[in-house]
């Protein structure tokens, strides 16, 4: 039998047992293509005259242009060929963006979230916080990356000291540590400007005991006790 025979049929083996079958993407198709491809240049020309008082970011020009060539073959793609039966099949090149593109930004989602889940996190509690900022601050901190790093840090470091204090407290001794993976978000549910955090802590921390790391759970969490974390994570971002 040809191994193109062999080929397609295995393919198709595959999808009747995973109820899978590939199909190349087609942007092109979408609502959301459509209303940037017919709108985007309007949007710009309404702003270079003045008729709206808004203000681009370069890098959001760069997320909604490379959008428009993400997933076109005219765009650019890959040819991937079986080296057996030299069947083929084209690949679009991908705009690889991280704010805007509902293909690539999934795909970074799903492809982070497994490396997370498989080869960092460990197996112990976790607890989400989420910080908001005020509002005065939040067109401050969309376009000022430098300080709303040195927030995050802030923030992050108040979190994980209020973990190893009470690790402490319950008798870890030695070196006392907690960690953290953050992640930031600019907009609320509505699209409005709403730089926050969501950060999933190690619901307590580890310490060395020879050469074994303990690890000491926080359990119960008050509100009193998220109070006192923030009212002192917010004192140093004010200072």
């Amino acid at each position: 039998m040809p191994c193109g025979v062999r080929c397609r049929r295995r393919v198709a083996s595959v999808a009747r047992t995973t109820g899978v079958v590939y199909e190349r993407r087609r942007p092109e198709k979408t609502t959301l293509y459509e209303i940037v491809r017919d709108n985007v240049e309007t949007l710009y020309g309404a702003i270079d005259d003045g008729a709206i008082a808004v203000r681009i970011p370069k890098h959001a020009k760069k997320e909604l242009e490379a959008y428009l060539d993400c997933g076109l073959l005219c765009r650019g793609f890959a040819r991937l060929r079986c080296e057996r039966c030299e069947e083929s099949r084209l690949v679009a090149f991908s705009c690889k963006g991280r704010g805007f593109c509902p293909s690539c930004l999934g795909r970074r989602m799903c492809a982070t979230a497994a490396n997370l889940i498989e080869d960092v996190l460990p197996e112990v509690a976790f607890r989400q916080w989420v910080l908001t900022f005020p509002f005065p601050w939040r067109r401050r901190l969309a376009q000022d990356g430098a300080l709303f790093g040195v927030l995050t840090r802030i923030f992050v470091e108040s979190v994980e000291r209020f973990y190893e204090k009470h690790a402490a407290r319950r008798g870890a001794c030695g070196a006392v540590k907690s960690g953290a993976v953050t992640v930031v978000q600019r907009t609320s549910g509505d699209m409005q400007l709403n730089p926050h955090l969501h950060v999933v802590f190690l619901d307590g921390a580890y310490h060395e005991d020879g050469t074994e790391l303990v690890w000491n759970e926080l359990g119960h969490l008050r509100t009193r006790e998220v109070g006192q974390v923030l009212e002192h994570a917010v004192g140093r971002m004010l200072r």
